[in-house]
């Protein structure tokens, strides 16, 4: 029911551009001044979080960010019920100093494997599959840094500042309106959500 009053309520808005967004977030993608705007509190041992980052958000990256159809905005979001879920945000947070494609990579692949390291609890041997040795001992090094701790805590400050208390909690913002949803969305619903609002 709650995907359809999201569909309702999108193609009931005006087709104008959202106003302009001062994003200082580094972990933006598609321009600020893309029509719509997506803003995603996710945690890293969350199963739903999992599913929607890997079965939507890889698609909506390519499909409509690439093109700047659509601004995305990752917010890391741990949860304290899953205790290896902030050190997987900090690995993830500091390796955004590696650059864009390989902070995606590392994103991705903890969602891949999250079964493995949330088990475990061991996060680097999962990530030197997929960075070369110079990424990793660069990596290793910086999530030392105390500035992604901070980091994270302004993440999760700005979520409790809009409420949200479960993952995935993403908000959808076209026109100057904003809409909150809960839990995660099929690519195809998305889709047809978004699409009207783009012609």
């Amino acid at each position: 029911m709650r995907w359809i009053m999201l569909a309702l309520w999108i193609v009931a808005q005006a087709p104008e551009k959202a106003a302009q967004v001062k994003l200082e977030d580094d972990v933006m993608m598609g321009g600020p001044d893309s029509p719509v705007r997506i803003e995603l509190f996710s945690d890293f041992e969350c199963p739903s979080c999992r599913i929607f980052y890997l079965d939507t958000v890889t698609r909506l990256l390519s499909e409509y960010a690439a093109d700047n159809k659509v601004c995305f905005v990752f917010r890391d979001f741990p949860l304290t019920s899953h205790p290896v879920s902030r050190i997987a945000a900090r690995y993830a947070v500091a390796s955004k100093s590696l650059g864009r494609d390989r902070w995606l990579k590392v994103v991705e692949y903890l969602y891949t494997c999250q079964a493995e390291w949330s088990y475990n609890g061991k996060i680097e041997p999962v990530l030197s599959r997929i960075l070369s040795d110079q990424d990793m001992a660069k990596l290793k090094e910086e999530v030392k840094n105390p500035a992604h701790e901070q980091a994270l805590d302004r993440s999760v400050s700005l979520g409790n500042s809009k409420k949200v208390n479960s993952t995935p909690t993403f908000f959808v913002t076209m026109g100057g309106k904003e809409q909150r949803v809960t839990g995660g969305l099929s690519f195809p619903l998305l889709k047809a959500s978004i699409d009207p609002y783009l012609k």
